[in-house]
């Protein structure tokens, strides 16, 4: 691998990709910088200032001459809608005098308030969230959050211009790092308002937008909605005042017009999450984890077609038997007269008896059932199997004929042969400059699972993440009970795989789950990400190196099957800094990766064979 030095940024959120793999967007501040992926050449920076609190220039016919919408503080009052204001504004590197080459800012700082501001009484220090690049790679989008106000700011990279400027109102933003959402087509911004009010819908290629707004959605940007897989359609789980029923509204992306309006049934009682199949025919909406594990499938169109609830937790607190009255009346007398009988060691023994009879009455009546629901939820790439991992460890995966479990996999019980353990204090012996390969050792040397601590909410009991590789054949998982653990397991439709412990498979359908690798690393996993084309697992843990997992060690032939699921290898980023990622991105053509810590970023790009990639490195890093 061949690493790119280091550069600042705000946050581990701070830096992302272009869709099309040519850009890296970083917020330093509150300024915007955008590079090449090849030569991490800043080609665009602009710094956002929010002048909601400047005094207008100019007359006002110039400002209504401009794009027909104007902001400021002689139109915009405090308490009225959001606004949105198109300008022709560039901040660009052409007119900066002097730029830093590795943080993108300039050196030029004024020494006084120009005259006709007024000074911001907020002494928090101004940062840009919610950053992303549109869907056509054209506008790059970020968020400017201050004390009263907050400002969404939209620059197009071809034109060096600031695009669109859209100021919040009362209802403000939605909190949390990702505020915004790009329509697919990329000329539409979706803005989530705080308190779950409404989604604004801006419209950037129109010359005088009108927005559009879709009331009380349940949650905000990317849970509980999504798109349809050729973007044409959006779902949005909503609820309406008044009613504690959720619904469900379909609506076309193209005109923004409701296509369908459905309420859900009345069992599922608060809707967590809403889950678009890869082939477009079904919405998985799944049951807030408090409530009750349950996942409920439903056509676009409001259609019910499944539900799936591995237990009945309506059956699960069992009524006391009914007696008759005089049966109880004497039963109590009787029991009276032989406590009187007794003596204190022997009252002592039979209310331990009793105590204990009825522990095992209360556990015989909770046998079975999950308490916890349903933690995270992945369609597999076809959308015939959809993955359920629930809190309780256990990965159920359901099918389309029927939407009934194929088969069941515990991640708390394992009988793996060999694990593939990370050797110890290797990143220290290299310096962060050396591949090298995990050893395999026994199932024994498996840490034992966390206990947790039921006190604090979220315990760390559950399936944290699934992923699904591109073309459905592996799924990885991570267990919070074994946070340095990784699972891997093969769905082939193979009728000589092995199924893993605790998993029962469907004879109807040929899903035979296999138990490939299991990975052990010294600090809990942070990140795991599949190659967008091949299937390659990239897993960082918040040190200075990142993780590769191949199916088959690199250089076996298709007849050589010994070491078919045993190869990972850890690659040390030679960073003369602390540089500790804890999140990693594929580029779209996989050609790369983004990773990130809290601090800085940097890419990784594969090198070819024959290339060696340790002559220049030293040299490339930052001090």
């Amino acid at each position: 691998m061949d690493f790119t030095p280091l550069y600042p940024h705000s946050s581990s959120s701070s830096s992302t990709v272009s869709p099309n793999g040519e850009y890296v967007l970083t917020s330093v501040g509150d300024r915007l910088v955008v590079r090449l992926t090849k030569s991490m050449q800043v080609i665009r920076s602009w710094k956002c200032e929010d002048d909601g609190l400047k005094t207008c220039s100019g007359s006002k016919e110039s400002i209504k001459n401009g794009s027909g919408l104007c902001a400021g503080s002689q139109v915009h009052k405090p308490g009225a809608g959001s606004i949105l204001r198109k300008g022709t504004v560039s901040n660009s590197i052409g007119s900066i005098q002097s730029l830093d080459p590795n943080t993108g800012i300039s050196s030029f700082r004024p020494s006084d308030t120009p005259q006709g501001t007024v000074p911001n009484t907020d002494r928090r220090p101004a940062v840009l969230t919610s950053i992303s690049f549109s869907p056509n790679s054209q506008f790059a989008v970020a968020l400017l959050r201050q004390l009263n106000s907050a400002v969404v700011y939209v620059y197009s990279i071809e034109s060096d211009q600031l695009a669109a400027e859209i100021k919040t109102g009362a209802e403000g933003v939605a909190s949390g790092e990702k505020a915004l959402r790009w329509s697919p087509s990329g000329n539409s911004l979706m803005v989530w308002s705080d308190w779950g009010l409404r989604v604004t819908i801006w419209n950037l290629s129109s010359p005088q937008p009108k927005p559009v707004q879709l009331h009380h959605p349940k949650h905000p940007p990317h849970v509980g909605c999504s798109f349809s897989p050729d973007q044409r359609y959006f779902a949005l789980l909503c609820r309406q005042p008044g009613n504690f029923r959720d619904h469900v509204g379909v609506y076309d992306t193209q005109t923004w017009t409701c296509v369908s309006f459905f309420e859900l049934s009345p069992e599922l009682l608060d809707a967590a999450n809403l889950c678009w199949s890869p082939c477009g025919r079904y919405l998985g909406i799944i049951e807030s984890a408090i409530f009750d594990y349950r996942v409920e499938i439903w056509s676009p169109s409001g259609l019910k077609l499944g539900v799936f609830t591995p237990f009945d937790s309506t059956k699960s607190f069992k009524p006391l038997p009914h007696n008759d009255s005089n049966t109880t009346r004497s039963a109590r007398s009787a029991s009276q007269n032989s406590n009187r009988v007794l003596s204190g060691s022997n009252v002592n023994d039979s209310l331990k008896q009793k105590d204990s009879t009825q522990v095992a009455d209360l556990e015989q009546d909770l046998d079975g059932y999950v308490g916890l629901g349903i933690r995270c939820c992945r369609w597999r790439p076809g959308g015939e199997y959809f993955a359920l991992g629930g809190w309780d460890g256990k990965v159920r995966i359901l099918n389309d004929l029927t939407w009934t479990s194929v088969c069941q996999i515990s991640l708390n019980d394992y009988l793996a042969v060999k694990v593939l353990n990370e050797p110890r204090n290797w990143i220290e012996r290299t310096r962060s400059q050396g591949i090298i390969s995990f050893e395999v050792a026994t199932a024994s040397s498996l840490p034992v699972l966390l206990r947790p601590d039921y006190s604090k909410p979220n315990p760390t009991i559950g399936v944290r993440d699934m992923e699904w590789n591109s073309q459905g054949d592996y799924l990885a998982c991570r267990n919070d009970a074994l946070p340095t653990v990784v699972f891997v397991f093969s769905l082939r439709a193979s009728a000589t795989s092995i199924a893993p412990t605790d998993s029962t498979v469907s004879s109807s359908v040929p899903l035979r789950p296999r138990l490939t690798s299991v990975l052990n690393f010294i600090t809990p996993v942070k990140s795991m990400r599949w190659h967008p084309t091949l299937s390659h697992l990239v897993i960082v843990c918040a040190t200075s190196a990142l993780y590769l997992w191949y199916p088959s060690h690199p250089g076996s032939t298709a007849l050589d099957t010994s070491e078919l699921g045993n190869y990972c290898e850890g690659i040390g980023i030679p960073a003369r800094v602390a540089f500790n990622p804890v999140a990693v991105t594929w580029i779209q053509n996989g050609n790369g990766l983004l990773l990130t810590d809290k601090l800085a970023f940097c890419l990784a790009f594969a090198v070819p064979e024959g290339v060696d990639d340790r002559g220049e490195e030293n040299s490339r890093m930052m001090e």
